[in-house]
């Protein structure tokens, strides 16, 4: 399983993707979503904390029940670690038209840490827990095949339900 993630990550990042470089605190990644919530969220986007849009969107979260995870966008500059964001997003059911959907934003500080290496991947998780909380995590990791998960991607990544809480 852990080869499947690994051959989603460079095909995300392959072939000219995201740089990994820092310029001015921001760091170019792509968003991913875990979702330890019932809710279905059609949408969210990353914003700064003066409401300008990063870029950078996500959709199609599934419920916990459904695996958890959404689709994946790369590539947009991205506040650094410790920085502060805005994320918005839309919860709604499956069969509810647009204008039934609600729409939730909170500012979050990003948790985590980058690297510089030439091997590297930098993404950020986005994760959506009960009570309309999110946290936001930069993770890294290896793109060599023999390259070491982090602990810190969510096991819903890789197929498996395992709950988490706040702050784990």
């Amino acid at each position: 399983m852990r080869w499947m993630v690994g051959a989603f990550l460079v095909m995300i990042f392959g072939a000219g993707g995201c740089a990994l470089g820092q310029s001015g605190g921001y760091v170019d990644a792509s968003a991913w979503s875990a979702n330890y919530t019932e809710d279905y969220i059609p949408e969210f986007h990353l914003e700064t904390t003066s409401g300008k849009n990063l870029l950078l969107n996500g959709i199609q979260v599934k419920e916990f029940s459904r695996g958890g995870t959404g689709s994946s966008e790369c590539c947009s500059p991205i506040p650094g670690v410790g920085k502060t964001i805005r994320v918005v997003w839309r919860i709604g059911g499956r069969q509810e038209t647009r204008s039934e959907w609600k729409t939730y934003s909170k500012d979050v500080a990003i948790a985590g840490a980058t690297s510089s290496a030439p091997d590297a991947m930098n993404f950020l998780i986005v994760r959506f827990f009960p009570g309309h909380n999110i946290e936001a995590e930069f993770v890294s990791e290896s793109a060599e095949p023999d390259g070491k998960p982090s602990p810190r991607v969510d096991q819903l990544f890789y197929g498996r339900r395992v709950m988490r809480q706040m702050g784990e």
